[in-house]
């Protein structure tokens, strides 16, 4: 059975950080509420302007009114353009630099779990790479969606002994330590990643890290995902998208100084 395959690669159960549980409330309030999600970002432009106008007095105050004034011509539409792009512009500026699959083989296919809304149409995905024999076995990596995704492999008529995972990461850096903790010793070096296109880039840099050659292979976003909340997804990943580089997530990390009881 596929279930079988699917192992708790932590040694103590990782409890999901402050961060995460704040970041996921506010995303399913804006998801819940589109009203309040808007009338947040209003205040949001509205604080960076106010702001704005107060540190503009201060400089005209010190006699600094032509630097400001410099400042504010040029500063202030770059800076509320970075502010507000996640919302507007952020799927195609996550997108746009993933190279195109151009038919690879790989050692395995790895498919990151997304939640259950997202679970169907990625693992269709993985099962069409793994009917078509671009890789020898797939591995799912997902707290409480690596088993639905194994068991639907399995039913879309991936052979079940071709199918292995981890049931405990909850974050991308978590799927990326569990995943190479597993695969790498094995000898697998090549894989094809699978994710929505949202999340691929930085899944990506992530799992390119800790060693693996990564082939990109973007699942579509299903059409019952609104344009409200492709545009949320948008923002909360160009959050992780930078949060994640500053962190150093993205340079080059051997397996042997991974910790996966403690990957958050």
């Amino acid at each position: 059975m596929p279930l079988e395959t699917i192992q708790n690669a932590c040694k103590t159960d990782i409890s999901v950080s402050y961060w995460i549980q704040f970041s996921h409330s506010i995303f399913t309030w804006l998801m819940r509420y589109p009203l309040g999600s808007l009338m947040l970002g209003g205040l949001f432009v509205i604080g960076f302007l106010v702001l704005s106008g107060l540190l503009m007095r201060g400089f005209i105050l010190f006699d600094r009114g032509h630097t400001i004034k410099r400042l504010w011509l040029w500063g202030f539409p770059l800076a509320l353009f970075l502010s507000v792009s996640p919302l507007l512009i952020g799927e195609p500026l996550l997108t746009q630099f993933l190279s195109p699959y151009d038919g690879q083989n790989a050692d395995a296919v790895v498919v990151l779990g997304r939640g259950r809304r997202l679970q169907p149409s990625r693992t269709i995905t993985a099962a069409a790479l793994m009917l078509t024999n671009r890789a020898p076995q797939i591995f799912v990596s997902g707290r409480d969606d690596a088993p639905g995704m194994a068991t639907m492999l399995s039913q879309l008529g991936v052979e079940p002994n071709k199918i292995s995972g981890e049931n405990c990461s909850s974050t991308t850096e978590e799927n990326g330590q569990y995943t190479a903790q597993q695969l790498l010793p094995t000898g697998i070096q090549s894989i094809i990643l699978v994710s929505d296109p949202l999340h691929l880039l930085r899944a990506q840099l992530v799992f390119s890290s800790l060693g693996f050659e990564v082939i990109p292979y973007p699942s579509p976003l299903p059409n019952y995902v609104s344009r409200h909340h492709r545009r949320l997804l948008a923002f909360r990943e160009s959050l992780g998208f930078v949060a994640y580089g500053l962190r150093g997530r993205y340079l080059p990390r051997p397996i042997a100084t991974i910790d996966t009881t403690a990957a958050q």
